[in-house]
């Protein structure tokens, strides 16, 4: 007899929610020379976080809990996104007399969509009480960096502008504060952590489906942040090791990494010419070998080679050397102690986004072309994917 198939816990309405950051916009009472989005400020603050962590592992031989970091930061997220675009000193002030009152909000809105899965109370928990961990030190420290990154354009585009100049002097005092993280004084101190850190910062000005207008308009940064938490969601379905989990949050975060060095090359361009694919492959991780490897801790190095490279194939290690796979034979691997990641899950998830791209503009009217084929293409992919006796498909057909 055939098993029915299970409904993965990831909803089309907080896949809503998290685009909801895409149209919240930063800074919004100040002149930008260019548009700051949430989804961009939060994908942004996780890359500064895991430099930062990375940096505190190996000049001080701490052990990190990753997935500790990961999920304070999504409650992070999904709180900032209910509590939508509150000004800092607004928000810091609420936060300090009501915190009890705005965790229960924020855990009440959000029940719907998060009560299923196992770090719910925990997630409630944390918003009422955050604990005072090297996590959350380098959660903080990465936000106010983030800030920080953005409000210098800014400063540099007006610097007269009202309250400009005690803008200025409350982050950099808050980026001071976090002077005892070896990341934020490697940050400060070397310019090539900062030039890093800038990289990453450029994917929020490539646009994602960049010759279609389209709304919210989501840079590729934003998209790798969206992957990176389905994917760690999907992951509890797919019953997913702790280490695969946390594999899948940062190669979904990293995998567009190399489009820093060559730009998005649409998918048509590629598939169109015989062996363009595998030339751009090779350009592409020649330059992250020159630009990117050359500067960084060798234990970065050996994270973006294991995330960035073939980047959607299944792989796990042993004894250091990575092994492919086929399918789902990676489960064979599912243990902490192989590092493994579900790559063709991760091109699912990659796809789901977007898909959630097109198809959300063309509910907000704003449609065309090569929205409403790309969508077509997807559904048809993804519609009817099932892993593990779950119905991935359904979250796109849900979206129909």
């Amino acid at each position: 007899m055939k098993q029915k198939l299970k409904k993965p816990r990831l909803s089309t309405s907080l896949l809503r929610y998290i685009f909801t950051a895409a149209s919240i916009r930063r800074w919004n009472d100040q002149a930008t020379p260019i548009e700051f989005t949430e989804l961009d400020k939060q994908a942004h603050k996780f890359v500064i976080a895991y430099l930062f962590a990375k940096i505190e592992e190996n000049e001080k031989k701490i052990n990190i809990d990753w997935e500790k970091l990961i999920l304070h930061f999504c409650f992070e997220f999904f709180s900032r996104i209910v509590l939508t675009d509150i000004k800092p000193p607004i928000f810091y002030a609420l936060q300090k007399n009501y915190r009890d009152n705005l965790s229960i909000f924020v855990i009440e809105k959000l029940r719907n969509e998060l009560s299923e899965y196992p770090f719910f109370d925990t997630m409630h928990n944390y918003l009422k009480n955050p604990p005072n961990t090297i996590e959350t030190q380098i959660l903080k420290a990465a936000h106010f960096y983030a800030s920080k990154w953005e409000f210098d354009i800014i400063y540099h585009f007006n610097p007269y502008m009202y309250d400009v100049q005690n803008i200025k002097k409350s982050i950099d005092l808050e980026v001071e504060n976090h002077y005892h993280l070896s990341g934020m004084q490697k940050t400060i101190l070397f310019k090539n952590i900062q030039e890093l850190i800038t990289m990453f910062g450029q994917l929020r000005f490539q646009k994602r489906w960049s010759q279609t207008p389209r709304i919210p308009s989501t840079s590729v940064l934003g998209h790798t942040l969206v992957v990176a938490i389905c994917s760690y969601l999907l992951s509890y379905d797919i019953d997913a090791c702790k280490q695969m989990r946390i594999n899948h949050f940062l190669c979904g975060l990293f995998h567009d990494l190399p489009e820093i060095l060559t730009r998005d090359i649409i998918s048509p361009i590629k598939q169109s010419v015989k062996g363009l694919d595998q030339q751009i492959k090779e350009l592409e991780e020649k330059a992250v070998k020159e630009k990117i490897l050359s500067i960084v801790p060798e234990n970065i190095a050996d994270d973006i080679v294991y995330f960035t490279h073939n980047e959607f194939s299944n792989r796990y290690k042993i004894s250091c050397f990575i092994e492919n796979i086929e399918g789902e034979e990676i489960f064979k691997y599912n243990q902490d102690e192989y590092s493994p990641i579900y790559g063709e899950f991760l091109k699912i998830c990659d796809l789901l986004s977007a898909y959630l791209e097109a198809k959300i503009s063309i509910a907000h009217g704003i449609s065309s072309k090569d929205l409403t084929e790309g969508a077509e293409v997807i559904l048809k992919k993804c519609g009817t994917k099932v892993i593990k006796n779950i119905d991935i498909g359904s979250i796109f057909r849900d979206f129909e």
